[in-house]
């Protein structure tokens, strides 16, 4: 018994030690873990954000990742309307801006998708209203 208590928490230590450095080996890791994760495109910022509103429409889209990433697909529905394909050039980057066709006063979606140079895959919207 002596030595059973000393050498479990030597293995306990040896164990968590070994999953700690792992975490720190995977370049996503902040992507996920035990606790409840955001959502993937928690980390990404777009202009138009999603919910804003505005008096001018915008004429782009730009999306800022956490890491290089890839737009695959850039979808924008107007008013209930049908989605439309806005068409990407695909280039591995932090950020990229995308051509806006014009459009009117009312609420619009733009639904994007990015996909990273290991394969992990990315996608969000953003709903904004212009007025």
């Amino acid at each position: 018994m002596r030595y059973f208590i000393p050498f479990t928490i030597a293995a306990a230590m040896l164990a968590s030690a070994g999953a700690a450095s792992a975490q720190v080996a995977d370049p996503h890791a902040g992507h996920g873990g035990m606790a409840m994760a955001a959502p993937s495109s928690a980390s990404v910022l777009t202009s138009p954000a999603d919910g804003s509103m505005s008096s001018s429409a915008p004429t782009a889209f730009s999306i800022t990742f956490p890491h290089a990433m890839t737009l695959k697909s850039l979808t924008l529905t107007t008013d209930g309307g049908r989605p439309t394909a806005v068409p990407v050039q695909a280039a591995a980057g932090t950020k990229t801006t995308v051509a806006l066709p014009a459009l009117g006063k009312g609420n619009h979606v733009l639904a994007w998708s990015a996909e990273g140079a290991d394969g992990h895959a990315m996608s969000g919207v953003a709903r904004f209203m212009v007025h």
